[in-house]
Parts: C-alpha cells; structure tokens; sequence
C-alpha cells in the first residue's frame, strides 16, 4: 500500500484529533513526497504510477518531454506531483501546500520513456 492509499484510508476513519483541512493537506503532501524520496517501500516508478488519476505532460516547443504533473488526488484534496519542480502540490479550498522530494524511484525517467511511446 503506497502513500496514496494509505492516506485516503485515513480519511475513512474518525481521527481521535481532529486536524484542520490544511493540516491533513500538509501531512498528504509531505507523505507522499517523503515516499518519492526514500523510494524503499515501494517497486519503482511502475508500481508507483498505479494509483496516479491524470498525467499533464509539460513540453517543449517541439512537443519532446520536458516534465510532467501527475494528479494523486482529486475531489477533496487535490494534490499533484510536479516532476518539473520536484515538489507535491496540496490544493484543498483556499488552502495550499508544497513540500520537496528527490525522484529516487525513477518518475521523470519512466515518463520521458512513456511521452517518447507516444
């Protein structure tokens, strides 16, 4: 079970303390990059993409990879993973959150293989 999952597990069950819609925001996004940087629990950048709901691929001029965002929640929480800027963005309501990872599982590298398929 990846971060993803584990956190909207965690949304399913009454919290004992009770967190503000920011501070569930910040603990998704920092969860989710921590993941992406310790990159041991987990397969790879195949495994990882599983649970990913949209790719938005991010281009050059000549349509060749450049980055891409991956959407890893939706309809709450909306928090992308954005292989551009090597942060997970948190947007929930008015409230928005950025936390930094390292891509210790190889995302930028399986998507530049995957746009190149294209």
């Amino acid at each position: 079970m990846n971060a993803v999952q584990k956190e909207r597990k965690k949304l399913t069950h009454v919290k004992k303390k009770s967190e503000t819609c920011e501070e569930q925001l910040r603990r998704m996004c920092k969860n989710i990059a921590e993941e992406i940087t310790d990159g041991g629990q987990i397969g790879g950048a195949y495994d990882w993409m599983e649970d990913v709901y949209d790719i938005e691929w991010i281009t050059h001029q000549d349509h060749s990879y450049k980055a891409a965002r991956l959407m890893v929640a939706g309809g709450g929480p909306n928090i992308w993973v954005n292989l551009q800027t090597n942060t997970v963005d948190g947007y929930w309501g008015c409230d928005k959150v950025e936390h930094g990872f390292i891509d210790n599982i190889g995302l930028d590298d399986y998507l530049s293989e995957l746009h190149d398929c294209k």
